[in-house]
């Protein structure tokens, strides 16, 4: 075979593998954080300083009236963010499960023990770091482009997420001073 044929039929090889290994990371990493996985339980009291300063940061971006608690109207802002298309039925359902003193909205504290499960996901956190890193393409190790994130959830969640809920979702991202989102705290935090 000429030279030509053989880099044209790698290069050919090379694509099929890229796209597929591209699915394979989505299907075993970013996506899984979008579907619903079995969990187990952690104490709050297993909680450090810092974990519960996150739980308070993240209850305050879905407390949007700063009443102090979570509403059904809230709760079903939050879903509908993450893509999650949730009847009335459903949310009452959720908030009914969640809410220890039948007040029919979440305070802190029931949001505090429903965050300190941990997921107990088919994909170990090193599947899901290499899932992200794939997509990463040249950021720095553990973090990764906002924009690339949103090209991922496009491309591989367009049946679950429209682009005005990814792009609400990258706005409530944390990055730093580079506006990179570090996607290893991320995943330790979920997965730990």
């Amino acid at each position: 075979m000429p030279d030509g044929t053989v880099d044209a039929e790698r290069e050919g090889e090379d694509e099929q593998r890229t796209e597929a290994d591209g699915e394979a990371a989505a299907e075993t990493g970013i996506l899984s954080s979008l579907e619903s996985s079995p969990f187990t339980v952690r104490s709050a009291e297993d909680l450090s300083e810092e974990e519960l300063a996150e739980y308070r940061e993240i209850f305050n971006l879905v407390d949007r009236d700063g009443g102090g608690s979570i509403s059904n109207s809230e709760l079903g802002d939050l879903m509908d963010t993450l893509g999650i298309n949730a009847s009335q039925e459903e949310i009452d359902l959720m908030i009914n499960e969640i809410d220890q003193d039948s007040n029919g909205e979440i305070d802190f504290e029931e949001f505090v023990a429903v965050m300190s499960r941990r997921v107990k996901a088919a994909y170990t956190p090193d599947q899901v770091r290499n899932a992200f890193s794939f997509f990463a393409g040249d950021a720095t190790p553990g973090l990764i482009k906002p924009e690339c994130l949103e090209r991922v959830l496009l491309d591989y969640c367009s049946d679950r997420v429209n682009k005005d809920q990814v792009q609400e979702l990258l706005r409530q991202l944390e990055t730093d001073s580079n506006g990179l989102f570090n996607y290893t705290e991320y995943i330790s935090m979920m997965m730990s």
